[in-house]
């Protein structure tokens, strides 16, 4: 039997019980509001472009793209976000700038070895280095790396001050959303390698796949934080065999932290690295929901804001997707300990 089957049955149930729970959610408490934070924030939204080069690994350039707030009272709660396979650190600016908007800094690093200038050596040049071992494990410590960089840029310089190093989170799509949950706790192989960053109190992974050499529940199963997980019905691999249905197995394997995880109702796989295509009619509605979610999370997580905890998980979050995907929310076991 495929993993596809394995978990077909929980995902038909859960988009049958969800569905109701959207439909109810607007009477639940803290879904009285349907959309949270969905229009741009009050804050004017600036751009800084920068190289930081890690003289112990030869002088490795991580280009990145921060989005922060113009003005705003600092220092700033930072997210770090990883681009997919062939991606830069140009993609999900709309998520950028909405989360700036709302007083947040957002780092999009860039991966040389699986990224748009290796992407120009051609396609099959491209998934060939990322068989190579050494091409993931330098992406997934170019994120313990910028974050020691983004700590120096707090401590010394023009942004001096900016940035609150005890309110960082994670975020990525696709190959970007697999550095995530690394950097969340996943062990990596037959050898358990652990890269996780604790500086990060919080995941937040678009399009994330299974492990693929090593079982799903021993990969898991040190997890270090909450976990928001997004995909889309059609959200299929354009370089294998992976399924829509085979994104949702992360939350389903991981029970020691909370979790939650929205499903777009045929949401594809590029819906979320902000690429204008493939245009379809839902697109900017899903980009709403994903902009909300991220907010929302992040509000709960690294402003510690209530309002934002009761949306996601007593309602809100379901009312707004409105029938056009479900949500779920999975309290780890910590959660129910005294």
């Amino acid at each position: 039997m495929t993993r596809a089957m394995n978990f077909l049955g929980g995902w038909l149930l859960a988009a049958t019980l969800l569905g109701l729970t959207a439909a109810a959610g607007a009477s639940q408490p803290g879904a009285e509001h349907a959309d949270y934070k969905g229009e741009h924030g009050p804050h004017p939204v600036a751009v800084v472009l920068g190289v930081w080069r890690d003289a112990s690994r030869d002088g490795r350039a991580v280009s990145w793209k921060l989005y922060l707030p113009r003005s705003a009272a600092e220092p700033l709660p930072v997210v770090v976000w990883s681009h997919g396979l062939g991606g830069s650190r140009n993609g999900a600016e709309y998520l950028g700038r909405h989360l700036a908007s709302h007083g947040y800094a957002t780092f999009h690093i860039q991966h040389p070895g699986s990224d748009a200038v290796a992407l120009r050596r051609g396609r099959a040049a491209l998934l060939e280095a990322i068989q190579d071992p050494q091409v993931s494990l330098q992406r997934f410590l170019d994120v313990p790396f910028a974050v020691a960089q983004i700590g120096e840029m707090t401590r010394a310089g023009k942004h001096a001050g900016r940035f609150d190093l005890d309110r960082m989170g994670m975020s990525g799509h696709s190959y970007g959303a697999i550095t995530t949950l690394i950097a969340a706790g996943q062990a990596m192989g037959p050898q358990q390698l652990q890269l996780a960053v604790p500086a990060f109190k919080g995941a937040f992974a678009m399009s994330p796949a299974p492990p693929r050499n090593a079982p799903a529940q021993q990969a898991f199963s040190q997890m270090l934080m909450p976990l928001f997980h997004l995909t889309g019905t059609a959200d299929a691999s354009p370089i294998d065999d992976l399924e829509p249905i085979d994104r949702r197995v992360p939350f389903d394997i991981i029970d020691s932290v909370d979790q939650y995880l929205l499903i777009l109702d045929q949401g594809v796989h590029m819906t979320f690295s902000g690429r204008r295509e493939p245009a379809y009619p839902a697109r900017d509605r899903h980009h709403t929901l994903i902009r909300m979610a991220a907010v929302a999370f992040w509000d709960a997580l690294l402003k510690d804001d209530a309002a934002a905890r009761a949306w996601l998980e007593n309602g809100g979050m379901a009312a707004a997707l409105d029938m056009g995907g479900t949500f779920e929310f999975k309290p780890g076991e910590h959660a129910n300990t005294p």
